[in-house]
């Protein structure tokens, strides 16, 4: 099987089904919008890859008893039903060898019982939990277990066969490869940062449905996942920073060089041979405070403070700090949090306080800089290794692409998480 381009009346076919799709399932317009149609001839029902292209039998869509553009619209919603809840990498998550056709049996059943709980019908005799003897309600993983365990039956089957790479199952014949067949008719390909674009805009329209329409106008199933999407991440931003301050002065410290001070212990006759030392390493912290950093940003940068001196294994004399708003401060020799004096209050540029930082001598190895973001940065990495600890509401944006970057959301209390 070889997949095309649409033919026109194939297009039109498929606007068609598309839009009868997003009218059911309006927060779901943005998935099918992002999902690019290819026809494979023999194919017998609708499939998608993990680059989110919809294969589809141009039968089902114009030829003599196929599908109504109702039909075709319920499968669109399934199709993307497995790439908006990732069923591609979910799969790859569990314990081989896997199961391939359990588990696309148990993606389907995890999003037919929320398209049929929203009246939307699917044709032939579609995959339930009912199926599979399991309960409704519940996650793929435990669909795709509850087959695995006791596997005294045959599978179900729907008639439609699987549903491609996208859905976790086997690739299939003739998937294809980057973009294909040009303007016209392109099949473009989307990046794995792109796909979670679009889920977390699905996502949002989600929760818009049900802020305006209330509880029960999406199904159950649909609501959780937006809930799971939509959740701040569960791996604590200390953690984060931490782990990256302390890989960082890790490689530093991990250099080494050839001292004579202690000569080696290997002897040859009439040499003095060196030996390895590694560096002791010299971190330097730079503290925003300037006039658009919040008391509660100021209250993180400084509790962190306290992390990066117990937590990175450096000496407590090998840390200075520095405060910075469009002037850098004179360094601090900081040993605790409390003697640490915030001053500014201006403009904001660090530049300016990481340019400080590196003129003192040693020049440090390592330089953290506490910030809400709205800062000009240096264009191109010095000696320093550079840690951007980004205090902010939104994601971080143009820190160094060389730099470490880490979000940090700011207290809200007034005294750091």
């Amino acid at each position: 099987m070889t997949a095309r381009a649409l033919t026109t009346r194939e297009r039109d076919a498929f606007r068609l089904a598309r839009l009868v799709a997003a009218e059911s399932c309006p927060y779901f317009m943005h998935a099918l919008f992002a999902a690019s149609p290819v026809a494979v001839e023999g194919l017998g029902t609708f499939a998608v890859d993990a680059a989110w292209r919809l294969y589809m039998d141009p039968v089902l869509l114009v030829g003599p008893g196929g599908w109504t553009p109702a039909e075709a619209g319920a499968v669109l919603l399934h199709e993307v039903g497995h790439l908006l809840r990732d069923h591609a990498g979910r799969a790859d998550e569990l314990a081989a060898p896997v199961d391939r056709l359990a588990w696309n049996l148990a993606g389907d059943a995890e999003i037919n019982d929320d398209l049929l709980a929203a009246s939307i019908a699917l044709p032939g005799e579609p995959i339930t939990p009912e199926s599979l003897g399991c309960p409704d309600g519940q996650l793929a993983e435990f669909y795709y277990e509850a087959q695995t365990r006791e596997r005294d039956h045959p599978l179900p089957d729907d008639g439609l066969g699987g549903c491609g790479s996208g859905a976790g199952s086997s690739s299939l014949p003739g998937e294809l490869d980057g973009d294909s067949f040009g303007p016209e008719g392109s099949a473009p390909s989307i990046s794995a940062a792109e796909a979670d674009l679009v889920r977390r805009r699905v996502a949002s329209a989600v929760a818009a449905h049900v802020e305006a329409r209330g509880r029960g106008s999406v199904p159950a199933g649909v609501g959780r996942w937006a809930a799971r999407v939509l959740a701040p991440p569960s791996v604590p931003w200390q953690k984060v920073l931490r782990a990256t301050v302390r890989r960082t002065v890790a490689d530093c410290a991990g250099r080494t060089d050839y001292t004579y001070r202690r000569p080696s212990r290997r002897r040859l006759p009439r040499l003095i041979l060196p030996s390895m030392r590694a560096p002791s390493v010299t971190v330097s912290v730079v503290i925003d405070t300037s006039g658009s950093m919040s008391e509660a940003d100021l209250t993180a940068a400084v509790s962190e403070v306290q992390g990066v001196l117990t937590s990175s294994g450096i000496a407590r004399d090998r840390l200075r700090l520095l405060t910075c708003d469009a002037a850098a401060s004179a360094v601090q020799r900081v040993r605790s949090v409390r003697d640490i004096r915030l001053v500014g209050g201006g403009g904001t540029d660090m530049r300016v306080g990481i340019a400080a930082a590196e003129a003192e001598r040693p020049c440090p190895d390592v330089v953290v800089v506490f910030t809400d973001g709205d800062t000009p940065w240096p264009q191109a990495p010095s000696r320093s290794r550079l840690v951007c600890a980004v205090i902010s509401d939104r994601a971080p944006v143009g820190t160094p692409p060389w730099a470490a970057t880490v979000h940090v959301p700011p207290s809200r209390s007034g005294v750091a998480a």
